[in-house]
């Protein structure tokens, strides 16, 4: 049978390993430490739940002073075990009331120690270190079944802090209880020191409510389960005399009816197959209560994450539309660049014809004082366009001829740097070092030392976005320009003023001096003219075809531009405090999927004893 009870158990100890998988992926954020400490707790705790398997639960008799709790443990049991009297409170330390045969260190109680505490455990073992606690051993026949505590009163002046105190006491023997039978009396059932108590320790017991001294106190039952209903389900709660049960069960042999029924539940409905269930259950409850104490702690911040996360993003798009903005500027300012190298493109896809040996000529000058704005660089646009690998080379070169120039990283670090504005940058980083904060988040990532190391990542990535943009651009716009149709045109302009200026001259030559002799030669005046105005015509083609380019290509930036704030290269930018909130985000997410685990397979509170209570839980 225990080995039964052990393969069921095992089964359920998914939840316990996927809370510590979660419990260590924990982010750096004030909640998940906290959670991380409710977890530990919680493994703690049932650590020792599948070393008591076997051995008999484990029932607590909790209640104020003078509800009757020794009273009702000699009722149950059929004779005289503890001391009971009208001394407040009788009570003083607590009672364990084990059957002979019973080994305490079974019952994962370790009594040998010489202080007392929930704060001296063995780990490895999973027992709770009770010392201070007083044996009982009977050979009464219900303890077989069951071990029963008498805890002390909870109702009682006494410090907690104090080891030796009580209260100490009970919060000891509170959490290795399987059953809590809860006491209260017409005086007694709001009693708000023994409501916090049962509160604490509910969430690891099943629960029995019992109204005592029916023989002198009216039946308050449906009051206090009105009470009691926000955080409980009560189930049944009996109304009993312990005192007549005792008297009658010794002088008569028998016992009032509604004490009989209370007696079965608890000899005859807590065998050894429902001792599993109520485990089995108590330990959902505890892992409901632990996911539930998590999503508190989780979403009394959550707000502030969900702010800082937006401000982020917002950030982000201000730096991406003001980038964005600037290399719009920039790119439709520095025409040169732009344009030798998208007329040499053209003109190498154009082949060799009288105008694309113009156009070669004319990308030859622009390369020459593009060349020379190069060195002049100071914005990732103007290496964007001469391509990111060679611009970066001869940034690289030209740092090294000098030296004494002050560097604040790379060649392309310092232009792409230039590019940024720092004040926005601090603005930024300020900004979200707030919002950090409020979300309890780590804000070193926003310093704004690290900020700026992260845009000069950026700025880099960014270029070479910005460069595969250009490149697409440029493509498009000379195959628009290589059509036959547009190549025609200034080709048969060009090549009809050549003809119109070489057909004078040769006419000259060949029919004027022949037919009539006073016609001179033409002379070399002529020559410069004509060369001037070949020149003129040429730069008339080549303007009207610059034009054309430009505004088509002033038009493809512009509307390029638009994309340009959501590039990937942003993402760089707070990429680090992102990647906090994302596991944040995940952390989350995983408490969510185990809740939902929890509550698919928690059906084990639904096959007990309706008569027996249960704490809720949000």
């Amino acid at each position: 049978m225990e080995s039964l009870q052990l393969m069921q158990w095992r089964r359920q100890e998914t939840i316990s390993d996927r809370l510590r998988k979660w419990m260590e992926s924990a982010p750096k954020w004030e909640a998940a430490d906290n959670c991380s400490g409710l977890v530990k707790r919680f493994l703690q705790r049932t650590k020792s739940l599948e070393r008591r398997l076997g051995a008999p639960l484990i029932v607590a008799i909790l209640g104020g002073t003078g509800t009757g709790k020794s009273s009702l443990i000699n009722a149950i049991l059929g004779e005289r075990v503890v001391r009971e009297g009208n001394e407040r409170p009788t009570t003083v330390e607590p009672i364990l009331i084990i059957h002979s045969s019973i080994d305490p260190s079974s019952l994962g109680v370790d009594i040998t120690s010489s202080e007392i505490g929930l704060n001296k455990r063995n780990d490895n073992c999973g027992v709770f270190d009770l010392s201070g606690i007083k044996i009982e051993r009977r050979d009464n026949p219900i303890l077989e079944t069951m071990a029963i505590i008498d805890c002390p009163d909870p109702d009682t002046t006494e410090n907690a802090e104090l080891r030796e105190s009580n209260l100490a006491r009970l919060r000891s023997v509170l959490p290795i209880c399987d059953l809590l039978i809860v006491t209260a009396t017409q005086q007694k059932y709001r009693s708000r020191r023994v409501l916090d108590e049962l509160s604490a320790a509910a969430s690891g017991a099943r629960l029995i409510f019992v109204q005592t001294r029916a023989d002198v106190d009216r039946d308050i039952r449906d009051d206090w389960r009105n009470l009691l209903e926000n955080d409980y389900d009560a189930g049944q709660i009996f109304f009993i005399d312990s005192l007549s049960a005792f008297r009658l069960q010794q002088e008569k042999g028998h016992l009032p009816k509604e004490f009989e029924e209370f007696r079965q539940l608890l000899t005859i409905g807590l065998n050894d197959e429902s001792a599993l269930r109520i485990r089995r259950a108590n330990y959902y409850s505890l892992a409901e209560a632990v996911v539930s104490e998590c999503c508190e702690e989780i979403t009394e911040q959550w707000d502030a994450v969900s702010k800082l996360r937006d401000r982020i993003s917002e950030e982000r798009r201000r730096l991406g539309e003001r980038m964005a903005e600037r290399m719009r500027d920039e790119l439709i300012r520095d025409r040169r660049l732009w344009e030798s190298r998208l007329v040499g493109r053209v003109a190498s896809q154009w082949g060799y014809s009288p105008f694309s040996v113009a156009l070669r000529i004319y990308q030859g000058l622009g390369w020459f004082f593009s060349g020379a704005l190069l060195f002049r660089a100071r914005s990732p646009v103007q290496l964007a366009i001469w391509g990111t690998y060679a611009g970066i080379r001869s940034i690289k070169s030209w740092s090294k001829k000098r030296k004494s120039k002050k560097a604040a990283g790379n060649a392309a670090g310092n232009v792409v740097w230039n590019q940024w504005d720092e004040h926005r940058l601090r603005e930024a980083a300020l900004i979200l070092t707030g919002f950090a904060n409020d979300a309890r988040a780590p804000i070193e990532h926003c310093d704004p030392n690290y900020v700026m190391n992260e845009a000069r990542e950026a700025g880099n990535a960014y270029v070479v976005d910005i460069s595969q943009e250009l490149e697409g651009i440029c493509d498009r716009l000379a195959r628009k320009n290589n059509k036959w149709s547009r190549r025609l045109f200034y080709e048969i302009l060009l090549v009809g003023m050549a003809f119109f200026i070489l057909i004078r001259p040769a006419k000259n030559f060949f029919y004027d001096t022949l037919v009539e002799p006073q016609i001179k030669l033409l002379g070399t005046d002529f020559y410069l003219v004509s060369c001037f105005w070949m020149i003129i015509w040429c730069s008339i083609l080549l303007g009207l075809f610059m034009f054309c380019i430009r505004s088509g290509l002033e038009k493809e930036i512009r509307e390029a531009s638009n994309s340009w704030q959501r590039l990937g290269a942003l993402e760089l930018f707070f990429a680090t405090i992102e990647d906090e909130t994302n596991k944040i985000i995940n952390y989350r997410n995983e408490l969510d999927i185990i809740r939902q685990r929890i509550a698919t397979i928690n059906q084990q509170a639904e096959k007990l004893d309706k008569r027996i209570g249960r704490k809720k839980h949000s």
